[in-house]
């Protein structure tokens, strides 16, 4: 008997086919630029003070990494240049993991990318890796919180980290391009996922006309409860005022009254 298409799924598939569209948009604009010159140079890294602090303090030196929707993979290469051993990334977008292979090329380090459903990623994996890296803008594609952090746990090795470093979900709440930009737009606990088209990019230059695609709010209770639920223990959770997100969201950060626009999450199985 054939299996039914989920929801999930067909959310998945949208989503993966908008992220294939946009990837040539990507390949040639500033960042890659920036990316093919500094993987150029031995011991080059793209993460930020947070980032990297929390990495040390972790300890990826000598250890398996695997980072779950790794887009073209600068961040895991980044790791593998503090010392990493094993680094596997896993996205569902085979033309930005063939940017990812690129980029290893030049910076003359050994990854493994592996493309696919990140909801099937296979059992031969599970207990496989000392730290799982999650960055930047992963949940919001993700329907099914519980699932995907299952996942995460069955892929860490006993005593293993999950990292993360993601955007706040307070900022679901603002549309940087509306009228009226500081005025909450969203619900904070919307529980449908917000169906937008358009080319996804990084720098706020994409053309409006492209793949439909679907991002999903989550809470910081939602992404908590998850981590819990998949047995992991919370070690860490830290609040930052700085924009990890695309550029328009800039104008929220700096300002006299902050709010929270990332943080970073420790947990250990």
């Amino acid at each position: 008997m054939a299996s039914q298409t989920t929801d999930r799924d067909a959310y998945t598939a949208a989503n993966r086919a908008a992220w294939d569209h946009s990837a040539g948009h990507h390949r040639d604009n500033a960042e890659a630029r920036r990316l093919r010159e500094g993987f150029a140079t031995p011991g080059f890294s793209c993460l930020d003070e947070v980032e990297t602090e929390t990495l040390n303090a972790v300890g990826v030196a000598g250890q398996s990494v695997a980072q779950i929707c790794c887009n073209n993979a600068r961040e895991l290469l980044s790791v593998k240049n503090m010392g990493a051993g094993r680094c596997v990334g896993f996205d569902q977008s085979e033309p930005f993991l063939e940017q990812g292979r690129e980029l290893a090329a030049i910076a003359g380090q050994e990854i493994e990318l592996v493309a696919g459903d990140i909801y099937a990623i296979d059992r031969s994996w599970d207990r496989s890796f000392d730290v799982v890296l999650i960055t930047i803008g992963v949940f919001g594609w993700m329907p099914d919180l519980a699932a995907f952090f299952a996942i995460v746990a069955r892929l860490l090795n006993p005593g293993g980290h999950l990292v993360v470093h993601e955007e706040h979900p307070v900022m679901n709440m603002f549309e940087p391009e509306a009228e009226r930009p500081f005025e909450p737009a969203n619900d904070y606990f919307r529980s449908e996922p917000l169906l937008e088209e358009g080319v996804l990019v990084y720098d706020g230059k994409g053309d409006k006309e492209g793949n439909e695609h679907y991002w999903f709010f989550h809470t910081m209770g939602d992404v908590l409860t998850s981590v819990l639920e998949a047995g992991l223990t919370i070690e860490r959770y830290a609040e930052y005022a700085n924009n990890i997100s695309t550029v328009e969201f800039d104008i929220y950060q700096n300002r006299a009254t902050n709010m929270p626009m990332s943080y970073i999450l420790v947990a250990r199985r």
